[in-house]
């Protein structure tokens, strides 16, 4: 990993790059935070927050949309696929064949360099080192960014605060320099009373939280059952509306693939505020600050 931006072969450069009708350009920053430690059900939330930053600019010619997201770490939200209240299988969220192309002879999937990127956040500026692409696929290459850090800046509490993330630009025209604004979202306090954990026995999941109006309105769930420790059966994918509490049915659960014989239940909810921006050619890149949360709850 290198702290700024690095030179790559520029788009430009190449004399034939298809039709536009094939090609297609998808730019997202997304910054998550969340403690670093799940709870388990009656222990407070943790103010102390870990954040990760993710970002790529990824110019695609002859595959389809939804390959390309699954191969760039960009899926579509879940908040934008269901409907409150809807689960599903999380997998079931990405889809990743090879085969979903457009037919062209010409297939590349190119991550852009977006020259030095920084984000400024409560109250202080983190420069995002980028690395190279893994030379795993003949037709992916060029960079990514990612940062993490187990230590949130003071200046962001549970209220929420600002986002800024700037980008010097690349080395050719392909993506010029931006600037871009966004919102944390406030914590969600998750969390379980003694009544609701007897609610587990008669096979209902109860949930509460502090609701928040100035978002979408919606937040997501992922549960996973877990067996020692560790991952058993399928995750599912929940979206509920941002009303403070909800009640989810095993009966509906357990059909999708929820393990419920496990003997415990991790529950991770996030809360997200989504903005757009246009840079050069980049038009509709996204800006995803999220929130999470994760409590694990006994089934046993």
């Amino acid at each position: 990993m290198v702290a700024g931006g690095c030179a790559t072969d520029g788009l430009d450069s190449r004399p034939d790059v298809g039709s536009e009708a094939d090609q297609l350009r998808l730019g997202r920053v997304h910054v998550v935070l969340e403690p670093q430690a799940e709870r388990s059900a009656g222990e407070e939330p943790d103010d102390t927050d870990a954040f990760e930053i993710s970002a790529g600019f990824a110019f695609v010619q002859g595959f389809e949309e939804d390959f390309v997201r699954a191969r760039v770490g960009m899926p579509v939200l879940p908040t934008d696929v269901l409907r409150p209240s809807d689960c599903v299988v999380s997998d079931q969220l990405v889809t990743a064949e090879v085969s979903d192309t457009l037919g062209s002879d010409l297939q590349e999937l190119h991550l852009v360099d977006a020259g030095n990127l920084s984000v400024h956040i409560g109250g202080q500026d983190v420069d995002v080192p980028l690395s190279l692409v893994p030379d795993l696929l003949p037709y992916m290459h060029g960079v990514e960014y990612y940062y993490y850090d187990d230590e949130l800046p003071a200046a962001i509490g549970r209220e929420g605060g600002r986002v800024v993330v700037e980008a010097s630009g690349s080395q050719t025209e392909e993506l010029p320099p931006f600037r871009v604004e966004g919102l944390v979202p406030p914590a969600m306090g998750l969390h379980v009373g003694e009544g609701d954990l007897a609610e587990l026995a008669d096979g209902a999941l109860v949930l509460r939280w502090q609701a928040e109006t100035e978002g979408s309105g919606l937040v997501t769930v992922r549960l996973t059952g877990l067996q020692g420790g560790e991952p058993a059966g399928a995750e599912l994918t929940c979206v509920l509306s941002d009303q403070g509490q909800t009640r989810l049915s095993f009966d509906g659960l357990r059909p999708l693939g929820l393990m419920l014989d496990a003997d415990s239940l991790r529950v991770t909810a996030s809360r997200l505020r989504a903005s757009t921006f246009d840079a050069g050619d980049f038009i509709g890149s996204e800006l995803f600050v999220e929130r999470r949360e994760t409590i694990v709850l006994p089934l046993r």
